[in-house]
């Protein structure tokens, strides 16, 4: 059975929803991180609308990597299977399929007859069908450095209350702070 990991940017407003501020923070021991659980996830979970802003910025990429990011990274990236949970996209490219049924049942499949783990990026409405569910085994939160608060919010739209073990904490050169949670 596959385990589902969430991995998050969020600053320590608790602000998700503009990354912008995010990418100062890039650096070589983020990008070695972020590979490591690419690499070990056999496919991506991906709401609509990270889908199509990873999808636009990675196919880019595929001609012109940017400085930092390692050509394996961008490789891997749009190779993965993608799994999207949308009820208005009828067209996906980028080795990606929908789900637009039952979204809890179908992820809930994919664990089941997953191998090593499938892998979201993002924080948004999807996380409140699979919170809801208890369908996500850890979190992977980027705690960046940066004192926003206004904008959307991580979990802005949980009204229950998971409780949370700390499983990990990793230190970054540039003061990111990766806390890994998983449900008690």
């Amino acid at each position: 059975m596959s385990k589902l990991v969430e991995a998050t940017h969020v600053t320590l407003g608790g602000e998700i929803g503009s990354t912008d501020w995010a990418f100062p923070y890039l650096d070589k021991q983020h990008v070695h991180y972020a590979t490591k659980l690419l690499t070990d996830a056999d496919a991506l979970l991906l709401g609509r609308l990270t889908y199509e802003g990873l999808s636009a910025a990675y196919l880019r990429m595929a001609d012109e990597a940017p400085a930092g990011i390692p050509t394996s990274f961008i490789e891997r990236m749009n190779s993965i299977p993608k799994f999207v949970a949308s009820t208005t996209l009828r067209e996906l490219t980028w080795n990606a399929t929908t789900l637009d049924g039952d979204v809890a049942a179908e992820v809930d499949d994919l664990k089941r007859n997953g191998g090593k783990s499938l892998l979201r990026f993002g924080n948004g409405p999807l996380d409140t069908t699979l919170m809801e569910h208890g369908l996500i085994d850890e979190f992977h939160l980027f705690l960046t450095p940066v004192a926003i608060g206004t904008g959307t919010h991580l979990f802005e739209s949980i009204d229950t209350a998971p409780h949370l073990r700390l499983v990990d904490v990793q230190r970054f050169d540039s003061g990111v702070v990766i806390l890994v949670y998983a449900p008690k």
